[in-house]
């Protein structure tokens, strides 16, 4: 379990909650949370990833297995056997018959459509391939706040936002935010409203998703 991970590491260190919290900038009772594992009692799930994984690397932890331990632990999670049940169930709606049946089908209409198909004299203009990135980030300052976006872990981008300032940033797979004033931001990730990451003055480090 994630909590007892942290608590037994945190223990053996001997360090009490409170100098972590300071020395993080995170609120005591979210790292109690996070060792209680009572989850509900913390930010949305990014932001909650974001602390257990801050919390994990203080403590010299693997912050990879921590986050898998919280991951297996959320009541969504799909197990290899439900998803091998929910394999088989779909096999077996689909008999052989009905399979060999709708091959037929499609290479008759293949032999149908055939006939109709006839070449251009003209070449068709290939279209451009699209690069449509999957996940999108605006960051929406209400005070001065400095922030370090890194993209698919490959390109950095340095901001300073002023009050009423914003930047929009877009990534194949994900971010990597380290930021100067976690309370003078607000953050919209895949359209999704995420709110404030923190309190004033606070410096933390945030991955999405």
């Amino acid at each position: 379990m994630p909590g007892e991970i942290l608590k037994k590491r945190r223990e053996e260190l001997g360090y009490n909650l409170k100098e972590i919290a300071k020395t993080l900038r995170i609120r005591s009772d979210y790292l109690k949370a996070i060792e209680e594992e009572t989850f509900e009692k913390l930010p949305v799930e990014v932001y909650t990833k974001g602390y257990i994984r801050e919390y994990a690397k203080f403590l010299k932890a693997d912050p990879e297995v921590v986050i898998r331990a919280y991951i297996e632990k959320q009541p969504d999670a799909i197990t290899p056997d439900e998803n091998t049940v929910k394999e088989e169930k779909i096999y077996q709606r689909y008999p052989a018959t009905a399979i060999t049946l709708s091959v037929v089908a499609v290479a008759a209409l293949l032999t149908v459509l055939s006939l109709f198909v006839f070449v251009s004299e003209e070449p068709k203009t290939p279209l451009p391939e699209k690069t449509a990135k999957k996940h999108s980030l605006e960051i929406l300052a209400s005070d001065k706040t400095w922030i370090l976006v890194t993209i698919d872990n490959t390109e950095s981008k340095e901001f300073l936002l002023n009050k009423g300032e914003s930047a929009k940033l877009s990534a194949k797979d994900s971010f990597s935010l380290k930021i100067g004033n976690a309370g003078g931001i607000k953050l919209i990730f895949d359209g999704r409203d995420m709110g404030v990451p923190g309190k004033n003055g606070q410096v933390i480090t945030l991955n999405l998703p």
